[in-house]
């Protein structure tokens, strides 16, 4: 047989990918292979090369892998979402994911391709996705839509609460999540509708209720910040944050006296209770009062 001949046989067999081994050894970096299938390119290696060092069994070097491509940032991104997207392994593909979140804010262009990933069939793809599409809100068209099916889950709870205002869309099911049995899933819905501010002020009754009702000393802790940070226009909860600075729980107190000084001069008719809690046993009560006062007042003597 011809030199000739065996060449041209080994690049046939290299571009059916049908010859294991013998592709790695010929073509390492899968070149013959991501052009015939047209896959994106990172540091001349093919998307096909890439997913084989992301499955290597060999720990550290599926690490070093992911780490290179976290570090090519804007000209490793095709690659990553092509491996989210067609990788058969699972381990690939929330590697890639990891990658993608590694890289921060320059991670962004991946965004919708992420949202796609929050309905990955393996959890822990899902659960790199959520973190990925937290870290990079509010610019991520589409996110908040693909969080609300993954409630309760708590994780995808305190992605939407990184999306602040742009995550109102999700206020009616949170509001169904704080009567949730699980204390962990009531906790983190109430400090997200905190965090969405003004647009969560449908929530304010069950806020209220939650602040000086629920057995959970966190859950009445979020329920009385989450007041404060939906701010002045939620001064129908004062009179529970009030009833709320003599909770037996430091946390408690601590932000109930801080969310009175988030509503400023609205709250100066109970400026007499918040000055009692300077001298609260806990020095982190003291000084939230001490500060809770001064916005109250800012004219007044502490």
């Amino acid at each position: 047989m011809s030199r000739r001949r065996v060449i041209w046989i080994i690049l046939v067999l290299l571009m059916l990918g049908g010859a294991g081994g013998l592709a790695v050894a010929f073509d390492p970096a899968a070149r013959v292979q991501g052009w015939v299938r047209g896959e994106p390119f990172f540091q001349d290696r093919s998307a096909t090369a890439w997913r084989r060092e992301l499955r290597n069994p060999d720990e550290n070097l599926a690490i070093a892998a992911t780490t290179t491509l976290a570090s090519g940032k804007d000209k490793a991104i095709p690659v990553c979402v092509w491996l989210l997207k067609h990788a058969d392994e699972s381990p690939v593909r929330w590697r890639a994911a990891e990658a993608l979140k590694n890289m921060g804010k320059d991670a962004a262009p991946a965004g919708p391709d992420l949202v796609v990933a929050l309905t990955d069939s393996d959890p822990f793809v899902r659960g790199v996705a959520i973190r990925v599409v937290g870290d990079l809100a509010p610019d991520v068209p589409g996110a908040v839509a693909g969080l609300i099916p993954l409630f309760p889950d708590v994780e995808a709870i305190r992605a939407v609460a990184k999306f602040k205002q742009a995550g109102a869309e999700a206020v009616p099911k949170l509001i169904e999540l704080t009567r949730h049995e699980d204390a962990a899933v009531r906790r983190q819905s109430v400090r997200t509708l905190g965090k969405i501010g003004v647009p969560a002020m449908a929530s304010l009754p069950t806020l209220i209720t939650l602040t000086g009702t629920d057995p959970v000393s966190g859950v009445r802790e979020q329920s009385a910040e989450a007041i404060g940070d939906i701010g002045p226009t939620a001064a129908e909860g004062i009179p529970v944050l009030v009833k709320a600075l003599k909770d037996s729980d430091t946390m408690v107190r601590r932000d109930a006296v801080r969310s009175l000084g988030q509503m400023g001069p609205t709250a100066k008719s109970v400026l007499t209770e918040v000055r009692t809690l300077i001298k609260d046993p806990e020095e982190k009560v003291r000084d939230a009062a001490t500060t809770a006062v001064r916005l109250i007042d800012p004219a007044g003597k502490p």
